[in-house]
């Protein structure tokens, strides 16, 4: 049962609207829209519905709303026309001229089209696509045919050489008709004009608009009515069938726009609203809706039907208006109810629908009946002066007539009547009086059921119908408050409970209470307990969702749970009823979701499809299945349709900012995008999509992806996905949008994107940075080649100075010393001398070969260090009569030494040497030159005297071998003992001296 049923039931009732409120929903300029005066609505066929406003042209894509001014390109920012043309274009008329954009091209901006052709008036009023492909434009003066090329060419209107054209339509037989404010033209196929004028029955000359039905029936709107027009056949007068006025039932004087809805009905815009004309071939029937059903505003100059069925409406001032095809009905104080804030809503013997609802003055509770087209408020006594804090179940009609009620005077039984009779009427009985009653219920035997508070604690009690008495029912646990009764096909009442004792639920068979525990995410009230039409048991909790048990009272208990993670809006589930196609409807904190059983599937209900915002108290189905809703704001009432397949949806991108700058984008959006290569400093970007189906936008989830960082798809209900710091690189980006039923977009929305490195990261800059860094190299080793032959030939300068001078004198010294002393005889006192100054120059001429030596760049290697070393052993020891042995490295362990490696290597073996020429009395010496892996050591020992390793101090020699040692990252270790000899051992590091000199080397 759609909007056509819903309304020809109750238009039955001369005031059958009086009041209920629609469901609307409007959208201003505080929603984005560019004015908040609408003359023009047109939904394209991609989904978006465009609004002509005298601010500019909006665009809405089902979530948000973007708006085009004169700096997008839009020659004047006045509009009254748009319109969608074949490959792609879309056409503004404004104030100034015509202006076109393509969709084709990125961000193409509006562009005026062509010049003005001769008595182009520039306002243009109308912009119509007929069949055939033809572009009709419609200006202050006249009617003229875009052809192409920015040209445009003026159609000729018989008797009309200049005048206003408000609409344009062709119809099925080519006939094309021309609304202006001098009547009706009608051109033929074959140019033949007709003119329908006030005289041929129109009821006044100015035609404001005109509708094309599905039935082929033409409908001018006009400043005195309605009009239905005939077309005269091939060949036959074009005229007035019918004229539809106040006197027909048309409230609205002056039409100023006409839509056709999915039902057949005609929408009529009016000056006092809005008007349908049911569809039927008798007598008019008009249903008449105003500010009272929830229009924003009172004149309607613009009306189009979306592609789900929804009726747009643009206002005179208070913007544009969504007007569901199928949506919740709100009733309130204006329909009859005492107040908006309901408490619960059922059905009373009869099948009438009953609300209880709070009232003012006096404070307290009303019983409101709906009469089919408002509700009767009545204040039953007692029940209406002393309220209960419970919603729900608070009131009830038992079989027997009689009325049942909770209050805090305690259970309230009125004789038996009909609701409206409890006006004034005093109960029959009070129970339990004291207990401030919390819920009634009445079971299948016709016991009434009731909870409360009491001063020593809360309360079950139960009338029994047979003993005609009531009596305390021991079942909950002290402090626990019964909050939801329900009684399953086996005639089980099972029990719900309030507050934080509520994480369980109690189940009397007749005999015995039984005890059932939730598992974990224990919900702690349950509001509401259902059996639906399968026997399976409902449990509306506050935290856990919504739970059903498919077999009450059979072990074991394991409640199946629906919450968030299954689609609910809310963990809150404050109500639950079901139709009659076995769905379940659940109001929660965000609204009404309604479950399929079946498949699981869930479809969410808020404001935009007319339900209130108040928190919702109760449900209940009526006799008729329609589903009623208490809320704190009215009551809402819903007739559940069964929903179309939805359809594929589509997708597309419709805004791209790289780097906190925007992208264009096309104005009706685009399915791929290729934009140039972005900068580094604009590697954050936020993408905007949106889907289109024939299903409400909050129906649609959306699954993308990013190509280049990861492979898989994620899901999303937002409509915008950021992306952040995104590393240089190519990606794609893909988006669906899925439908209800899972199924995704055939084809994705794509961008196609690359961000480059910043330059220090392109290849350019890493070429010339390598090519630098071998240029450096390479200097640096020319430098360090040139130092290192510049070195040597110091060196070996050096080495030949101190030779050739120096050598050359101390050897002179020492020949001249021994000739003087040869001639001086016996002479002690001059011999002395001289063979002191011969024996000073002879060492000093051996200390510098020494240092010529190790200057020499010629001798860096090991083996002219253990030759030089060899030879001045062989000396000494000859000299001394001692037996010796040098064993040196071979000859393949050869390796290149360093000055100071070398120098410091030698004068720790002559120190050594002559150590044991001094004072080791030895016969015996072995001297061990190694080279082990990466370390030297040098090893010298006798078999003398030795010294007692007891022996204090250390001479000057000694000391010099240890600091030499550390000078090249070694050490010197000495072993002696009385009578057994001495061993020096020197160890040293090959290369660059060691870092922390005094760490022992490995042995």
């Amino acid at each position: 049962m759609g909007w056509q049923a819903i309304l020809i039931a109750t238009i039955a009732v001369p005031m059958c609207l009086e009041g209920e409120v629609l469901p609307i929903r409007s959208y201003t300029t505080a929603d984005g829209l560019a004015a908040n005066r609408v003359d023009c609505i047109v939904p394209d066929s991609r989904g978006f519905i465009w609004f002509c406003t005298p601010e500019g042209l909006s665009r809405f894509d089902g979530y948000r709303i973007v708006s085009y001014g004169a700096s997008g390109g839009l020659p004047g920012r006045s509009l009254e026309s748009f319109l969608e043309a074949p490959a792609g274009a879309y056409f503004a008329g404004t104030d100034r001229g015509l202006s076109q954009f393509h969709t084709g091209a990125s961000g193409a901006a509006f562009a005026a089209y062509g010049a003005a052709a001769d008595g182009f008036d520039r306002p243009i009023h109308a912009l119509k696509k007929s069949p055939s492909g033809t572009i009709w434009c419609g200006t202050r003066g006249g009617l003229f045919e875009v052809v192409g090329g920015g040209r445009f060419r003026r159609q000729a209107l018989p008797g009309l050489p200049r005048t206003l054209v408000t609409d344009i339509v062709e119809d099925a037989g080519g006939k094309l008709w021309v609304a202006t404010f001098e009547g009706i033209v009608v051109l033929g196929k074959d140019g033949a004009p007709q003119r329908i004028a006030k005289e041929d029955g129109l009821p006044n000359k100015w035609v404001n608009a005109l509708l094309l039905d599905r039935a082929g029936r033409m409908w001018a709107g006009t400043r005195g009515g309605l009009v239905l027009l005939h077309d005269g056949g091939a060949a036959g007068q074009c005229g007035v069938q019918r004229a539809y006025t106040a006197k027909a039932g048309l409230p609205g004087r002056e039409v100023l726009a006409l839509a056709e809805g999915p039902d057949g009905a005609i929408w009529i815009g009016t000056q006092i609203g809005i008007s349908r004309l049911l569809p039927g071939s008798g007598d008019p029937v008009f249903q008449n809706l105003t500010r009272n059903q929830g229009l924003s505003d009172r004149q309607i100059v613009s009306l189009a039907v979306d592609q789900a069925g929804n009726m747009w409406a643009g206002t005179e001032g208070a913007g544009v208006m969504r007007i569901g095809s199928g949506g919740f009905v709100t009733f309130r104080e204006q329909d009859g109810l005492s107040t908006d804030r309901v408490f619960s809503v059922f059905g009373d013997r009869a099948g009438r629908v009953v609300a209880v609802t709070e009232t003012l003055a006096p404070p307290g509770r009303s019983v409101a009946v709906f009469d089919g087209g408002r509700f009767r408020a009545v204040m039953p006594k007692v029940l209406g002066d002393n309220p209960s804090w419970g919603q729900h179940q608070i009131l009830l009609q038992s079989r027997t007539g009689e009325w049942w009620g909770a209050s805090r005077a305690g259970l309230c039984r009125f004789a038996p009547s009909s609701a409206a009779a409890l006006a004034g009427r005093q109960p029959k009985a009070i129970y339990a009086q004291g207990v401030d009653v919390f819920r009634v219920f009445e079971d299948s035997k016709g016991g009434i059921w009731a909870s409360g508070q009491y001063g020593d604690g809360n309360r079950l009690l139960r009338w029994d119908p047979a003993r005609k008495a009531i009596s305390r029912i021991e079942g909950p646990k002290p402090g626990q408050l019964v909050s939801a009764f329900a009684e399953d096909r086996n005639g089980n009442i099972w029990m719900g409970f309030w507050g934080p004792d509520g994480g369980e639920l109690l189940r009397y068979d007749g005999r015995q209470f039984t005890r059932h525990k939730f598992p974990a995410g224990t919900p702690a009230t349950i509001f509401a307990l259902l059996v639906d039409h399968a026997g399976r048991l409902w449990i509306a909790s506050d935290g856990a969702g919504l739970a059903m048990l498919e077999n009450p009272g059979q072990a074991p208990f394991h409640p199946r749970t629906y919450d968030t993670s299954s689609g609910l809006a809310s963990n809150q589930v404050t109500a639950i009823v079901e139709d009659n196609a076995g769905r379940i409807y659940a109001g929660t904190g965000k609204g009404v979701d309604r479950l399929d059983p079946m498949t699981g599937r869930v479809k969410h209900f808020s404001a935009a499809d007319g339900l209130p915002n108040g928190e919702i108290k109760s449900a209940f189905r009526d006799r008729f299945g329609n589903l009623w809703f208490a809320t704190s704001q009215g009551v809402a009432r819903l007739t559940p349709t069964a929903d179309p397949p939805p359809t594929i949806p589509s997708v597309l991108i419709t805004d791209l900012e790289t780097g906190g700058r925007r992208y264009p984008v096309s104005q009706a959006g685009e399915a791929l995008l290729r934009p140039p290569k972005l900068d580094p400093s604009r590697n954050q970007l936020q993408i905007t999509f949106v889907g289109f189906n024939n299903e409400p936008g909050e129906s649609l989830r959306y699954r993308y992806k990013l190509g280049g960082t990861d492979e898989g798809w994620h899901d999303t209900l937002d409509h915008t996905v950021n992306y952040a710091a995104l590393e240089p690189g190519g990606y794609t980006f893909l988006v669906k949008a899925v439908n209800s039923e899972d199924r995704a977009s055939a084809a994705p929305a794509e961008i196609d994107f690359e961000v480059l490195p910043p330059f220090w990261r392109r290849w350019w800059f890493e070429a010339l940075a390598l090519a630098g860094l071998a240029s450096f190299i390479w200097a640096t080793h020319r430098y360090r080649v040139a130092q290192a032959v510049h070195l040597e030939r110091m060196r070996i300068r050096i080495a030949t100075d101190l030779h050739d001078d120096i050598g050359a004198g101390l050897s002179q010294i020492a020949i001249l010393s021994e000739v003087l002393i040869q001639r001086s005889g016996a002479d002690q006192a001059l011999s002395g001398p001289l063979s002191g100054m011969a024996g000073s120059a002879r060492e000093l001429l051996a200390s510098m070969s020494d240092i010529v030596w190790a200057i020499n760049p010629r001798h860096d290697h090991l083996r002219d260090l253990q030759q030089r070393m060899r030879r001045f052993a062989s000396d000494l020891f000859a000299a001394r009569n001692i037996d010796f042995v040098f064993r040196a490295p071979a000859a393949d362990q050869d390796l290149k030494l360093g000055a100071d490696m070398r120098r410091e290597i030698y004068l720790v073996f002559k120190e050594a040497v002559n150590n044991i020429m001094r004072h080791a009395d030895c016969t015996q010496a072995e001297i061990d030159f190694s080279r082990d892996r990466d370390w030297l050591a040098l090893r010298v020992s006798d078999n003398g005297k030795g010294f007692p390793a007891t022996a204090s101090g250390a001479g000057q020699g000694l000391l010099n071998m240890q600091a030499r040692a550390r000078t090249l990252g070694g050490e010197v270790r000495i072993a002696s003992a009385a009578g057994e000899g001495t061993t020096i051992a020197l160890r040293v590091p090959l290369g660059r001296p060691r870092a922390f000199p005094w760490r022992k080397p490995s042995k």
